[in-house]
């Protein structure tokens, strides 16, 4: 009798834990899982404005992905979202740390002045891609008046509207944003990093080089992976700093895979090929997240 008392209790207790997943479960098949499938069965389909007028939706494979892999365009995409990516994440994160090294010494104004960097990273990208649209103008850019008057330039230069510019401005934009968020990963890391540590190194004799380079950077490697990961997965993704930049252009100068995937749904209104690229882009983000976790079970364990 006390038998079957325990089984019920258990049988009761695991009820309870199923309930209470339950909802968390529903929100990812709602969400994640059922949108990601739907997503692929319409890559593999053809499915563009007239499917809506006359409801047929044909399943031709992988010819979408064919489609997408010898378009010229989609391959510059790709060259350009991981050059930019890469250019952003050297710089983002060595500045970053650079800042971190600095506002992590006490000195009167450091959190105020840490703070105030912050603000280019709590803002809307939309916003910051407006305003520095502004700031990169060929005749009224304050940017080129700054080279003017500093007798590095002899005629303003257009920026946004010549291809050997443009993506030199988006990835100096983009960088700029980015800085903040690795300067508090680092020093958040930093602060985990016990002052005694440093104690015992000086008594030891090592210079603060010394010390930067055999106990800082290895302490740091897991703050380390987590921005580069982190940053990659922000900074593939970049869409709305692009779109209130240029647009992708001049001539496709600009165009990331973001920006691409929009205008394959919603300009050309070619939903097959447009999930298709949606896709690859997914998978490429979804390989950094698994490499990121296995870096980060290696470190824990």
């Amino acid at each position: 009798m006390k038998g079957t008392k325990r089984k019920h209790k258990r049988l009761s207790n695991e009820t309870v834990g199923y309930l209470y997943v339950l909802p968390a479960v529903v929100f990812i098949v709602a969400f994640v899982v059922y949108p990601i499938a739907y997503n692929i069965l319409i890559s593999m389909q053809k499915y563009d404005i007239s499917t809506f007028q006359n409801g047929v939706r044909e399943f031709i494979g992988l010819t979408n992905y064919k489609a997408i892999f010898s378009d010229q365009l989609f391959i510059k995409s790709v060259s350009n979202t991981f050059v930019f990516t890469i250019v952003c994440i050297i710089f983002q994160l060595g500045l970053g740390f650079l800042l971190a090294l600095f506002f992590h010494k006490k000195f009167p104004g450091a959190n105020v002045t840490s703070g105030l960097t912050l603000i280019a990273w709590v803002m809307p990208m939309l916003v910051i891609g407006i305003i520095w649209k502004w700031l990169w103008a060929s005749d009224s850019g304050a940017i080129n008046y700054f080279l003017s008057a500093l007798h590095l330039i002899k005629e303003p230069i257009p920026w946004l509207s010549d291809p050997k510019y443009a993506m030199i401005a988006v990835t100096a934009t983009n960088i700029w944003v980015g800085i903040p968020f690795n300067m508090l990963l680092v020093i958040t890391g930093m602060t985990t990093i016990s002052d005694d540590v440093y104690e015992a190194a000086t008594i030891d004799g090592a210079s603060k080089f010394q010390s930067l380079r055999f106990i800082t950077l290895p302490l740091l490697k897991p703050t380390m992976v987590s921005a580069v990961t982190i940053g990659f997965i922000y900074t593939f993704k970049a869409y709305d700093l692009i779109v209130g930049m240029t647009q992708g252009g001049p001539n496709h100068a600009t165009e990331m895979i973001s920006t691409l995937i929009y205008q394959e749904n919603f300009t050309t209104f070619d939903f097959g090929k447009g999930s298709a690229m949606a896709n690859i882009y997914f998978l490429i983000i979804f390989v950094v997240a698994i490499f990121y976790s296995k870096l980060v079970m290696k470190e824990e364990a």
